[in-house]
């Protein structure tokens, strides 16, 4: 029998009341966010509503007829309608009432209209603008600034209210026969008994995990203070995926293109995938709702190729699933991937995540041996895992292989040596962006690495590649999305930094440079090898160049410098369509960009940033690619603008080519900073007095930063950025 002594009546009020202040607070953030989340889909219905009026106030109603139907448009015309807006707003009897129509076309034609309207909504796409200052597009970004603010804090308080109200508010309710001496003396020993275990759970529950948790979340909650429109605007311009992958989770059209980031998946298992229990803990980023699925789909098939198309984050879905394995227990990841690609991965996962990562180079056996007893994620190169000494019976939880048509050809010692490996583990994830559709031979030897028997099927199905049964039988193993599938609100312009490792030949021509105190041989790190096959910079290029080949785009490389230029034409040889420079004249210029135009996919024009940054139009490339940061924002920002403007049909991809630990990375510190600075001096000429102060105080800085970090002890005079104004031009 328990104990029978009546709790502290203070105690016991103290707890009830904290107990049901706690739960009440829970419970009204979750009514709360249940209220903004279903105003917020008002807003959006409202803005959607407003953009169809707009494409059927432009559609004439000839386009009725566009199925040769052979409706009287002529009697609409004498009715005063003439586009599908003035249409679609009439009733069916109005539609009736039209003189010459007759009832059965006027039937045929409002059923006709109706179709029209619900086929252009299925199509409307809500895409926010920081330009718009409508009532609608402020409120619902002031919505989407909040919850991607708290959106956690608020997804918690659901999870612990759900958990806990009904034994928060039992046990509140058995307790109050402790409150006082009165109710006591009439309970029963049964009924007092629950009332000493309610107040025994509610002191644990305040005073442990739940008490804590619930006051770090009203205290965290506190601390968001409601922005201005001009904050929310410019928070949006600057993290705006992360809006957007809010306003999926409350845009009623998500759902319907659910099947768009299935990428044709039989309905089986794509509905399997998506509900797929995922818990991400500590990751670090907002997932889209095509890279969450990605990310299930990943961790419940175990072993597939991710083909997403080039910029729809491969590396942030990989990222996601190995913090989704972490919280049930997996301590290591392996990533295999090309050599210029490796600091990127190094980067990326310790951006979006708490995983410890181990680099390791060529029969680094201290990396590996660190990894083995530490854990995290070791990335390494395809040309590195031939050196690989392993623990025997020793076994991780991943293994990841980048850009996997690097092992299209099984003959080949790394695709060896990456079988051996994958040996090691039961999940494997490949990534490329490479289409494989087309291409049987090289999809069966990658699939093969993942699942013998799917390899052998679709070999047999290689004669009919294009049709469904093909892709069903890869779909257990491969899943691909374009850009156009995915991102239907078209953010057009897709900014990716590609961090390059240097080998021996560049870091010894930059440390002379960095010596000498010359600021602009300092950038053209990597540029100005001696051998060009020796530079990280021009490897990735051609990767880039390849990709872009393979996904039917056109770039526009732009660098600062001359010499530059030169060997990047040299490297692409017939893939360049020429240079512009500030050498160049105005009707030679148009020439080039008019051959350009008509060039085949991977076609790339090479362009000095002075002279091709302005006054062109070149919206048949959709991949902007820098050799080097530059050191005045607004180049860059001149440069994109050929490329991404009116008239450009397709998202713009630009890509900066950056070495690790060199003047790259200090340029794109400064650059973010001291964006501020840049800003203001945006508009002002860059031989205006003041700016020059600026950027040579700014240079001065970096090499002397540079100079001490590679060199510390060395305190001789030396050049501080004369060289800067001297050459490139």
């Amino acid at each position: 029998m328990g104990r029978t002594q009546r709790p502290n009546s203070c105690e016991v009020k103290r707890l009830i009341e904290l107990a049901r202040g706690a739960d009440k607070w829970l419970g009204g953030m979750t009514e709360q966010a249940e209220r903004e989340s279903r105003r917020a889909g008002e807003l959006i219905d409202k803005m959607s509503e407003k953009r169809v009026d707009e494409v059927l106030r432009g559609m004439d109603i000839d386009c009725l007829n566009s199925a040769k139907q052979g409706f009287r448009i002529s009697a609409l015309r004498r009715a005063g309608i003439d586009n599908m807006y003035e249409l679609c707003s009439l009733s069916r009897n109005k539609v009736m009432n039209i003189s010459g129509i007759g009832e059965e076309n006027a039937l045929l034609i409002y059923s006709a209209a109706k179709k029209i309207k619900k086929d252009v909504g299925n199509g409307i796409r809500i895409r926010i603008s920081p330009d718009d200052r409508t009532r609608e597009n402020t409120e619902l970004l002031r919505y989407l600034h909040k919850t991607v603010e708290n959106g956690r804090i608020i997804t918690r308080c659901e999870e612990l209210y759900r958990e806990f109200h009904d034994s928060v508010s039992g046990a509140s309710r058995d307790a109050k026969s402790a409150k006082s001496a009165l109710s006591w003396m009439i309970s029963s020993d049964a009924r007092r008994q629950n009332a000493i275990a309610a107040v025994d759970y509610l002191s644990e529950l305040l005073y442990g995990g739940y008490g804590q948790e619930v006051s770090a979340l009203i205290e965290k909650y506190n601390e968001y203070s409601v922005p201005g429109d001009d904050e929310c605007r410019a928070d949006f311009e600057a993290r705006s995926s992360y809006y957007y992958a809010e306003l999926e989770k409350i845009d009623k059209g998500t759902a319907a293109r659910l099947e768009n980031f299935r990428a044709g998946l039989p309905g089986e298992l794509a509905e399997a995938v998506d509900s797929y229990p995922l818990k991400l803990g500590n990751f670090k980023a907002t997932l889209r709702s095509y890279q969450q699925f990605g990310t299930k789909y990943i961790l419940m098939q175990k072993k597939v190729l991710l083909g997403d198309e080039m910029g729809l984050g491969k590396t942030v879905q990989a990222i996601a699933a190995m913090t989704a394995l972490c919280e049930e227990g997996a301590t290591h990841f392996l990533i295999v991937c090309p050599a210029s690609v490796l600091v990127n991965w190094s980067r990326e996962i310790k951006k979006f995540s708490d995983i410890e990562t181990t680099v390791i180079r060529g029969g680094d056996f201290g990396a590996v041996r660190r990894w083995v007893s530490c854990g995290g994620a070791a990335v390494t190169t395809y040309d590195s895992i031939s050196r690989f000494g392993l623990p025997e019976g020793f076994t991780y939880s991943m293994l990841i292989a980048d850009e996997a048509h690097y092992v299209k050809n099984p003959e080949t010692k790394r695709s060896q040596f990456l079988k051996v490996l994958s040996r090691r583990t039961d999940r494997i994830l490949f990534m490329t962006g490479t289409p494989l559709e087309n291409r049987v031979d090289e999809m069966c030897a990658i699939v093969r690495f993942l699942n013998e028997d799917i390899a052998a099927q679709i070999n047999e199905l290689k004669y009919i590649s294009s049709a469904p049964q093909f892709r069903q039988a890869l779909a257990p193993v491969y899943l691909r999305r374009t850009r156009e599938d995915v991102l239907q609100e078209l953010p057009e312009l897709i900014e990716k930094e590609q961090w390059c490792d240097m080998g021996a030949d560049e870091k010894e021509r930059y440390y002379l440079s960095v010596m000498s105190g010359n600021f602009m041989a300092m950038r053209q790190v990597s540029w100005d090898v001696r051998d060009i096959s020796n530079s990280s910079k021009a490897a990735r290029l051609l990767q880039l160049r390849q990709a872009a080949e393979d996904e039917g785009r056109k770039l526009i490389i732009f660098s600062f410098f001359r010499d530059t230029i030169d060997r990047v034409s040299a490297l692409l040889g017939s893939k360049c369509a020429g240079e512009i420079t500030g050498s160049v004249s105005g009707a030679k210029r148009q020439e080039m960009i008019d051959e350009f135009s008509s060039a085949p996919a991977g076609t790339a024009l090479v362009c000095q940033i002075q002279a091709g940054g302005t006054g062109l139009n070149i919206q048949c490339a959709s991949m902007v690619i820098f050799c080097e940061p530059q050191i005045k924002p607004s180049l860059e920002t001149q440069a994109i603008s050929r490329a991404y403007r009116m008239g450009q049909v397709r998202s713009v991809l630009v890509h900066r080519l950056l070495c690790d630990d060199t003047v790259d990375e200090r340029i794109m510190e400064l650059l973010r900073d001291k964006q501020e600075l840049f800003d203001r001096f945006a508009d002002v000429s860059a031989v205006g007095e003041e700016y020059v102060k600026f950027e040579q105080s700014m240079i001065k800085s970096i090499i002397e930063k540079e100079r001490h970090r590679l060199n510390p002890s060395d305190d001789d005079n030396f050049i501080q950025g004369e060289e800067y104004h001297k050459s490139g031009s």
